[in-house]
């Protein structure tokens, strides 16, 4: 049974008649295609050789024809069966090679003779709008298939012309061209001696500490060394921070610092070989800085808890007192800290001529001084110093920079951070205006509000915009407790984070 489809449009119309292979109904012999045209009597119908011919060049011949390139389908498909050309005006020459239209009823087919058929715009869309239904029909012809790819950039025209491209560069050589052009013609700047230089002073470079000397008629009358510097150029010796040397202070600090790597460092840590570093500490027990004592040390530097463990001050302006550790990761995963500052003091040789001989007595307070200074080391590395280690829970004004149980799971810092942030926020004044504040904030394990301090004299100013006095809770110092920084800045946004970083 003959299986007939029509796909017509305003201008053109396209009918397919076929065969199907098997019982359905869909078409897939295709054994006449016939294309007419409104306004021409003549139209075009021919087998399936013409068809594909006339599918392929008609798809290239509009492709070129809206994007302006030429695109290679379309100059392989001007050697074809069908051509595709521009006419004069707003129409196009369809050219049928000889061979493969069907003859007209009551016709003989001509060999020889191109058919060549005049459209004119709209026409040749509404034949390529026939064409695409046709591709979209699914029980028409499953086997013909149109394959689309986007136009490579090779076959892209430049938006500019090769002149326009190229003027910018050459302008830009032609000036590099003309300003060295001018600079060869500028004179060599002369060298000038600076002025107040004597040129009678010979100066001769030293080999050591090997005085400077001038000749006889100067002003001078002592010879100046290498090393001396003239009283208006002395440079002052930067500020340093001071250094802790109480031995009851250290002790505690030493005690905190292995406490603090201790608790941080997994329990399955191993390290390939001994890491030492040397680390400052300040007067509350925070790392501010470290260093590694060698490239083994630097380049595992990752694989120790030192650089969660470094505070930044928030200040870094002001210098405190700090104390020098050497800690020492060990292969099996313990950590050795020792403060070099921690020495038994020697007492001082007696003057033979002022002193009678008392060497026995000597030894004895040797011995006695000895016996005292191993007993208070050996009491303070037994029992740190609660005044270091005690927090003061307080509604404001200056926090202890110590917790004695700090919080340091990490889900419940988050959990306590963004609680904080909530009651900030839902406590805030909307209306509030000023600049840039921030608060350091305490909270215990539940989320209460055990302390603050203000940084600044704006943010004390602005507490009660806040509500934060409001919010304080007394709790026990022992309790488990965390810092926070909060900062407010100009536009009323609330930020929160760990005093101390997160861990």
């Amino acid at each position: 049974m003959t299986i007939q489809r029509q796909y017509v449009l305003p201008n053109c119309s396209l009918m397919l008649e076929g065969l199907s292979a098997d019982t359905s109904n869909v078409l897939s012999i295709l054994a006449n295609a016939e294309f007419k045209f409104v306004g021409i009597d003549q139209s075009l119908s021919g087998g399936m050789e013409f068809f594909n011919a006339l599918v392929g060049a008609v798809s290239a011949y509009c492709q070129r024809l809206i994007s302006g390139l030429d695109h290679p389908e379309h100059v392989a498909s001007q050697s074809s069966l069908v051509a595709v050309e521009p006419d004069e005006g707003q129409y196009h020459r369809l050219i049928v090679k000889p061979g493969i239209l069907n003859a007209p009823s009551g016709e003989s087919a001509d060999d020889t003779a191109l058919q060549t058929i005049k459209l004119s715009t709209v026409q040749l869309f509404d034949m390529a709008e026939a064409i695409d239904q046709f591709y979209a029909d699914a029980q028409t012809l499953p086997d013909v298939s149109i394959n689309l790819a986007p136009l490579p950039r090779k076959y892209v025209r430049p938006e500019e012309p090769l002149t326009q491209r190229a003027l910018s560069p050459l302008l830009g050589l032609g000036t590099l061209a003309a300003a060295a052009l001018g600079l060869f013609f500028l004179p060599v700047p002369e060298l000038a001696e600076p002025e107040g230089l004597d040129p009678q002073v010979t100066l001769e470079e030293p080999t050591g500490d090997v005085p400077i000397t001038a000749p006889p008629g100067d002003d001078a009358t002592a010879p100046e060394t290498a090393d001396s510097v003239p009283d208006d150029s002395e440079i002052e010796p930067e500020a340093e921070a001071t250094t802790i040397t109480d031995a009851a202070q250290l002790v505690a600090l030493q005690q905190q610092v292995q406490q603090q790597i201790s608790d941080a460092l997994p329990s399955d840590t191993a390290f390939e070989q001994s890491l030492r570093y040397q680390v400052a500490v300040a007067e509350n027990g925070d790392i501010v800085g470290y260093n590694p004592s060698d490239d083994a040390a630097l380049e595992n530097i990752d694989n120790t808890p030192l650089p969660a463990l470094t505070y930044i001050p928030v200040d870094e302006t002001v210098a405190g007192a700090v104390a020098q550790f050497d800690v020492t990761f060990l292969p099996d995963g313990t950590v050795e800290v020792v403060a070099d500052q921690i020495v038994t003091p020697e007492p001082l040789a007696p003057e033979s001529e002022a002193l009678p001989d008392t060497s026995g007595d000597d030894d004895g307070a040797e011995e006695q001084s000895s016996t005292q200074s191993l007993s208070i080391t050996a009491d303070s590395s037994a029992e740190p110093d609660n005044s270091e280690v005690t927090a003061v829970s307080t509604s404001g004004g200056q926090l202890s920079n110590t917790i004695a149980t700090p919080i340091r799971d990490r889900d419940r810092i988050l959990a306590l951070n963004q609680q904080l942030r909530r009651t900030i926020i839902e406590n805030r004044d909307p209306d509030r205006t000023g600049p840039e504040i921030r608060y350091r904030i305490r909270l215990d394990e539940e989320g209460n509000v055990t302390g603050y301090e203000a940084t600044s004299p704006e943010a004390e100013r602005d507490v009660n915009a806040f509500n934060i006095p409001e919010l304080v809770t007394a709790i026990p110092d022992e309790s488990p407790q965390l810092d926070f920084l909060v900062v407010i800045n100009d536009d009323n946004v609330v930020e929160v984070n760990p005093w101390d970083g997160w861990p």
